[in-house]
């Protein structure tokens, strides 16, 4: 059993456009790309053991965000090989235990394009290549 097996949500399933949350509330795509600076909503499955623990089936809804589950492997993104400062890495507020959700800030550095691979650590497991991000 490994520690973590971090995965990153895609439109379309395995790879492609992530599913990633802009400021203005909508979705990332080549039509609505985000902007250096930015900051995006991921989500993700495979953190590993968190603190508190997680409960199944349980939905994360706590009084505080310090009370909700954060993994216990240092969580990092690269989005087209430049780390993003992450803002938040736990527990999905309102869905059910073992989804992750991750706060970034997009690097000033990122490269621009409609496919920017980005790519999820989380301890020493990455997410599987050919995920990508709309950047301008």
């Amino acid at each position: 059993v490994a520690p973590a097996a971090p995965g990153l949500f895609a439109v379309s399933g395995g790879t492609g456009q992530v599913v990633a949350l802009q400021e203005s509330g909508c979705c990332n795509s080549s039509t609505n790309p985000a902007r250096r600076g930015e900051v995006l909503v991921l989500y993700a499955t495979g953190e590993g053991q968190t603190n508190p623990p997680g409960r199944d089936g349980s939905l994360a809804e706590y009084a505080t965000l310090a009370e909700f589950p954060r993994p216990l492997l240092p969580v990092s993104v690269l989005i087209g090989g430049q780390p993003a400062e992450i803002l938040y890495a736990g527990a999905a507020p309102g869905f059910v235990a073992g989804l992750m959700q991750i706060n970034l800030r997009v690097p000033a550095t990122a490269p621009t394009g409609d496919a920017i691979p980005i790519t999820l650590r989380v301890g020493e497991a990455t997410s599987r290549s050919g995920i990508t991000l709309s950047l301008r």
